[in-house]
């Protein structure tokens, strides 16, 4: 199990941090080359996009005041349009139930070495996300999800549906998704003991 992490809650005024850490986490794992002017047009654009979503739970992983993780969860509004419906032309509205909440999962990212063993901060974000959406029964969640993550994530019993056909985005192979919401139930269960214990001392809103 990782040593020394910290789980919080970020405040939304702390977006650029946020996205500076996925965007640079993102290159580092694909080893991607880019130049310093790419990394900033790409943040400017994700924390454009990121301010429509204030209604959004943010959960981040900290080692010595360090961001280590995060990931990212809203349930969507009518208004809101989610990163899948631009990227991939998918108009999720037409996948679900009529009344059905629809949740968006994002910004997920671990940084590289920090979760050798047991992959404990990975299951533990994915798990914190996952609470959310539980809450909304029945609700579906969808997401943009690197090729290798989605193996990751079927690999831990969580059924996830590919919706559409990859394409390179932030410097990875990326595929959109959408979780049912009995597709996530078993991995929660399984997850409780982890997540009780996360819940009761979940810190809110890091300072950074």
């Amino acid at each position: 199990m990782t040593q020394n992490i910290e789980y919080y809650t970020m405040s939304h005024e702390n977006t650029d941090e946020l996205i500076h850490f996925v965007i640079n986490e993102n290159h580092l794992h694909h080893c991607e080359i880019v130049t310093a002017e790419d990394i900033d047009s790409a943040k400017q654009i994700l924390c454009a996009e990121e301010k429509q979503y204030l209604n959004s739970h943010i959960f981040v992983a900290m080692s010595n005041n360090i961001i280590c993780g995060s990931i990212r969860i809203f349930q969507k509004t009518p208004t809101q349009i989610l990163p899948m419906e631009k990227i991939f032309n998918i108009n999720v509205e037409d996948l679900v139930g009529a009344e059905t909440p629809i949740y968006h999962i994002g910004r997920f990212a671990v940084s590289k070495g920090v979760d050798k063993k047991g992959f404990h901060i990975f299951k533990t974000l994915i798990a914190l996300a996952l609470q959310v959406a539980q809450q909304g029964h029945g609700g579906i969640v969808f997401a943009e999800c690197d090729v290798k993550l989605l193996r990751t994530i079927r690999l831990l019993g969580i059924e996830a549906e590919s919706i559409g056909a990859p394409i390179l985005y932030l410097g990875s192979e990326t595929v959109p998704i959408k979780l049912p919401w009995a597709g996530y139930q078993v991995f929660l269960e399984k997850k409780k003991n982890v997540l009780d214990r996360e819940l009761q001392i979940l810190k809110k809103d890091v300072q950074i």
